[in-house]
């Protein structure tokens, strides 16, 4: 009977309409990265190309087309943590440096080969490359225990020079060569030795130079057959010295730190300040400044245009010392790698870059003040100068809310600095116990640690530290406050979620607590509120709490997962968060009893994404008990195994993962189940060379979903995760389907079926 109403369908279907294409849709199992591209530490030219070396990546910069292309180790590189970049033109390589000792080259044909025999090496200690000196096909790498040489010819390590007291390892910052000697600056004073020595690798051939002492040096270069050195001062400014033939003398005025000396040709050479660039000619003296603060390296092109890498404001273009224009060069992107926590509604995802002690209630300045959002497809960054009543800078956005029933209202709290309200990426209030209802601590600061929407489009605070700790705004902008029987102005439950019932669950890191507070749905009333503390779950500290699509509570702890399998029953007797028991090797295990999880977020099928502090993300089935995915930094692209938050974008089934070194995404297999069937199916057609999964989108819960030959056969079956069902383009015998129209049929739970989608495949 099915098999005869799937085929007296499909003529009809095959006459309805075009295929459905999407475009703009990228592959399930795709990352993407969320990646800041204006904090620039490295550039160099090659081959009418910028490449622009930050602390996430590389992004290029075409001179004849003016493109812009990212490379970071989503796309090709092998790491993250960009410390130097140079271009050889010796052979048109660049050498990518890492700072943890990795290499990445890039060869003529864009080509990207990883060698990783430092970062690998027994070496104890620093393996970060501070430095990239270009001679010939050779690149000397300082090292924090040595000087590495580099055959960018071969791709293997020539010698390595480890030239400390007795051979043993020493900081080296920079190198350079004169006429008769190569040069390093290290911690520990600057070595020298004869170029043409045939034993470099033997210490004893090595020297310092007596009248600069023992002190560390930062920076040496050689120009107009003298040497230049920086003394790095700890605590007072640097100092910069010039000599030759033994004779040593301070060179200019100017106090400040410096941050690098750049040759830019046989002719010019730039002091890099941290408030400043001065540019010098042959003869020393100045022709030149360009007052930026937070600059690394300047370069001066081929075209004689200046290049600058800037740690706020990406790659900065100058034509000349003289032309106040400047052009500021980078990708999109968030200005900020730290991600504390996120909010996502559809499109909008906005994060906050900042983070507490909870341990008691003093400033803890961990970060500075960022909020970074992504709206139509494009990242902006404010907060980044906001000032505070005491004339310094903002620290600490900790938390983030987006309005549901209106995504351009957004708030977000501060641990030191109260609420702020934005409105459009403008804010427009910022509420603090001064000029609100929230309460401040004994310093007299407002700590905001937690907000929280309701079905109802109320907005519940969390006010740490303080004798009132919950707060709700309504739409009609009407405040309500409420002291807790149980939490006293010393406590601080700072992350709060709203469950089914209207309960909210409020978590407290500092006291190991779970405060659950009912108002009873009548906010202006006092007289029914209920309120209970719950320490019935594993661990010693509790990082993370999360309603699942069935009601249930999943708490994260130092101890793993537990669950509430019953939280409507939290005010009438007492319950327990269980753990989740599984199979493993034939023993039974509790999930993840020895990690710390800090994030757990459900998706569109029940499924429970897990984030941790040490082993990265795992995906686990909608009970918990089998494993699906296990992502790491050594199987997949993921920028690190510390994970703070995750966010998801039901509709589309990406995943965000916020980790301390940037935000990530996934094309994920699941997406919100749809109350009626929409169906969307991509790619369509399924090209030749395309080998990844097909996904059929818009489907209600628990969707029966079969695919069949025009003929009416059926060559795969299979329900929906969510509002999403997968198919691999391979019938039940694992083999590639033929080319060809297939079809596509949705049954519902109740047993209806219906045509849905066609599906072209091209071999």
């Amino acid at each position: 009977m099915l098999h005869n109403f799937i085929k007296s369908t499909l003529l009809l279907l095959a006459l309805a309409g075009s295929f459905i294409l999407s475009a703009q849709n990228i592959p399930i199992g795709t990352w993407q990265d969320h990646l800041p591209y204006n904090d620039a530490v490295s550039v160099t030219e090659g081959d009418g190309i910028i490449y622009c070396a930050t602390n996430s990546g590389v992004f290029t910069y075409d001179l004849n087309d003016f493109s812009l292309n990212k490379l970071n180790l989503v796309n090709g590189l092998s790491d993250i943590g960009v410390s130097k970049i140079r271009f050889n033109p010796y052979n048109n390589r660049v050498v990518v440096a890492y700072k943890n000792g990795n290499i990445d080259i890039i060869d003529e044909e864009k080509n990207i080969i990883n060698l990783s025999f430092i970062k690998n090496s027994n070496v104890i200690g620093d393996k970060s490359i501070y430095d990239i000196y270009i001679l010939g096909k050779l690149a000397y790498l300082s090292t924090g225990f040595g000087i590495v040489v580099l055959d960018t010819d071969k791709l293997e390590i020539q010698d390595t020079y480890l030239i400390g007291n007795l051979g043993g390892y020493v900081k080296v910052n920079a190198v350079t060569f004169d006429s008769l000697n190569i040069y390093a600056a290290t911690d520990q004073g600057v070595y020298y030795a004869d170029k043409t020595a045939p034993n470099l690798v033997d210490y004893n051939v090595w020297s310092t130079v007596s009248q600069l002492g023992a002190q560390a040096y930062s920076e040496i270069v050689y120009f107009q057959k003298k040497l230049l050195v920086v003394y790095d001062r700890i605590s007072q400014p640097d100092s910069i010295y010039i000599g030759d033939s033994g004779n040593w003398q301070p060179f200019i005025p100017q106090e400040g730190n410096v941050n690098n000396l750049c040759m830019m040709n046989e002719s010019s050479l730039a002091i890099v300040w941290d408030y400043g660039i001065y540019y010098y000619d042959q003869n020393f003296n100045q022709y030149g400044d360009v007052y930026r603060e937070n600059s690394w390296e300047i370069i001066r092109g081929k075209n004689f245009h200046y290049w600058i890498a800037n740690g706020v404001s990406g790659l900065i273009h100058m034509i000349d010392p003289w032309n106040p224009d400047l052009d500021f060069i980078h990708p999109n992107g968030p200005s900020s790698s730290k991600i504390f926590e996120m909010d996502l509604v559809d499109e909008e995802l906005w994060f906050v870059a900042g983070g507490y002690n909870i341990s008691n209630n003093n400033p803890s300045f961990l970060s500075e003040f960022l909020v970074n959002y992504k709206t139509a497809g494009s990242w902006n960054t404010m907060g980044r100068t906001v000032p505070n009543a005491t004339g310094g800078n903002l620290t600490d956005a900790v938390c983030v809310a987006i309005n549901p029933n209106n995504t351009s209202e957004v708030y977000f709290g501060a641990w030191d600095a109260g609420m702020f309200k934005v409105n459009n990426g403008v804010v427009s209030t910022i509420y603090t116990a001064q000029n609100s209802k929230l309460d401040s601590t004994f310093f007299g600061t407002t700590k905001i640690g937690g907000l929280e929407y309701d079905n109802d489009g109320n907005l519940w605070i969390t006010n740490a530290f303080t004798n009132k700790p919950l707060h709700v705004i309504t739409p009609e902008n009407d405040w309500y406050s409420y002291s807790l029987a149980g939490i006293s102005s010393s406590d601080a439950y700072p992350k709060i979620i709203i469950d089914a019932n209207n309960y909210k669950w409020m978590i407290s890191p500092k006291s190991n607590k779970i405060a659950v507070f009912d108002d009873n749905g009548t906010l202006s009333d006092l007289t029914d509120d209920r309120i209970t503390i719950n320490t019935n779950f594993p661990g010693a500290k509790i990082f993370c709490i999360v309603e699942d699509r069935d009601g249930e509570i999943w708490v994260g702890t130092d101890e793993g997962v537990a669950v509430f399998f019953n939280p409507s029953d939290v005010f009438d007797k007492t319950i327990e968060a269980e753990p989740i028991y599984i199979q493993q090797e034939g023993q039974t295990q509790i999930l993840l009893e020895t990690e710390s999880v800090n994030a757990i977020a459900i998706d569109g099928a029940n499924r429970k994404w897990i984030g941790t502090q040490s082993s990265g993300v795992y995906l686990m089935s909608a009970d918990g008990t089998e494993q699906v995915e296990h992502f790491t930094t050594e199987n997949s692209p993921l920028f690190s195994n510390t994970i703070y938050d995750i966010g998801i974008n039901h509709k589309t089934g990406d995943i965000y993962f916020g980790t301390d070194k940037g935000l990530i995404s996934y094309k994920g297999t699941a997406t919100e189940p749809q109350s009626d069937f929409d169906v969307f199916v991509y790619p369509n057609p399924v090209k030749p060379d395309y080998e990844g999964v097909i996904a059929i989108r818009g489907l209600v819960k628990d969707t029966d979903v079969r695919i069949t030959d025009i003929s009416g056969n059926i060559v795969f079956e299979t329900t929906s995760l969510g509002g999403q069902a997968i198919w691999d383009g391979k019938d039940f015998h694992g083999n590639r389907v033929q080319s060809g129209v297939y079809m596509v049929f949705n049954g519902s739970p109740e047993g209806t079926l219906k045509a849905a989608a066609k599906i072209l495949f091209l071999n």
